[in-house]
């Protein structure tokens, strides 16, 4: 029972893994809807859009709100769409800036997280990993209280170390028990997507398929590995280092740009919660002694 709480309760000297991972995510968050702009209304509207609304609805459950949802409501009430999309365009910007600079962390992160759904909702044909990995971001904004002292945010900073090691194990783990990733066969048809390797032509890696066979098993042991060696000290900042580089390589590859950012953002927020830890007697704290 001891070695459970002086697990989960940990003293550092300070919580700059917190205020990291919230600026960065703010900003990611930011910059992912600035970059969807110039293509809002092909993506979301609802008879405009390159897939129209009424082919996208067959997958959203009629309980999910979304922004198509939400025009047709405030239409129905005589409001114009075009003033729902602006007053949606500039309360989803309005609550990114406030979560930034950290005003009422909590609150503002719940309203974000529920514009952010409701727009990942919107055409379930857009959404990949950045739109989930960002829903989870948000909602560690909104269970993590941001006033508290470095003991009180320990459980909550051992959930997200822990999380990150079960993404990454069963990442490897779905990776390993099929073959396409050991003989290199799913790095190949990577490479070869239409939207993969802008400008670069690597397909010359065809002729070295034991290169494509090395980089897919390097990939199935880093994510495999990843919670036993980022818990080690010695081994901890080299791993993640590792991973960095990965999602660099796929960000540059295969173009997942914001997906590599909120990837690298989650590893960078893993190295410095590890950062300056000690372990704290949660005894100490129940004997009512100042921490």
């Amino acid at each position: 029972m001891d070695r459970i709480f002086s697990f989960f309760f940990t003293k550092q000297q300070n919580n700059f893994w917190l205020v990291f991972f919230r600026v960065a995510i703010s900003l990611l968050v930011i910059v992912h809807f600035l970059s969807i702009l110039p293509d809002f209304n092909n993506l979301y509207s609802i008879n405009d859009g390159v897939i129209e609304y009424r082919v996208s609805d067959i997958y959203i459950p009629d309980y999910v709100i979304n922004l198509p949802k939400m025009i047709m409501f405030f239409d129905q009430m005589g409001i114009d769409p075009g003033i729902t999309i602006i007053s949606f365009k500039i309360a989803f910007l309005l609550f990114a800036g406030i979560l930034l600079l950290g005003y009422q962390q909590n609150m503002s992160a719940l309203i974000l997280l529920f514009l952010q759904i409701a727009l990942a909702k919107s055409n379930v044909y857009y959404t990949y990993g950045i739109d989930y990995f960002t829903s989870i971001s948000l909602f560690y904004l909104i269970i993590i209280p941001s006033k508290v002292s470095s003991l009180a945010l320990s459980p909550f900073k051992r959930l997200f170390q822990i999380h990150i090691s079960i993404v990454y194990f069963f990442a490897g783990f779905d990776k390993i028990i099929g073959l396409n990733w050991w003989n290199g066969e799913n790095i190949w048809k990577a490479i070869n997507l239409p939207f993969a390797t802008n400008n670069y032509n690597i397909t010359f890696l065809g002729d070295y398929p034991i290169f494509l066979t090395i980089c897919g098993l390097l990939t199935v042991i880093l994510e495999l590995a990843y919670p036993l060696f980022v818990w080690q000290s010695k081994t901890s900042k080299y791993w993640i280092y590792l991973t960095i580089l990965m999602h660099v390589g796929i960000a540059f590859i295969l173009n997942l740009y914001f997906f590599s950012a909120i990837m690298i953002i989650w590893n960078l927020t893993l190295m410095f919660s590890f950062n300056n830890e000690e372990a704290y007697d949660v005894r100490k704290q129940l004997a009512g002694n100042n921490y």
